[in-house]
């Protein structure tokens, strides 16, 4: 399923950060950047949004299934494209 590759891409892109390692951020970010322009029908409206503003914390909460996921400049609006 394409949101289990995505979510792994994301952790590897929260690792990578955290270790400053900017090879794995740039293969990471091309991976996730690469799975929304080939399967973009097929992703969560919801996913999409934060995927295509590259919130990718917001993206990792959200495939996680977190409660709290902190509102960004676009709060409020219905409209996920």
């Amino acid at each position: 399923m394409i949101e289990t590759q995505i979510r792994e891409s994301l952790q590897q892109l929260k690792d990578a950060i955290a270790n400053a390692d900017s090879a794995e951020i740039k293969r990471s970010m091309g991976v996730i950047d690469g799975a929304l322009e080939e399967h973009r029908r097929e992703i969560n409206p919801q996913l999409r949004h934060f995927l295509k503003n590259r919130s990718y914390m917001k993206a990792l909460a959200f495939l996680n299934n977190e409660n709290e996921i902190p509102r960004g400049r676009c709060a409020g609006r219905k409209d996920f494209s």
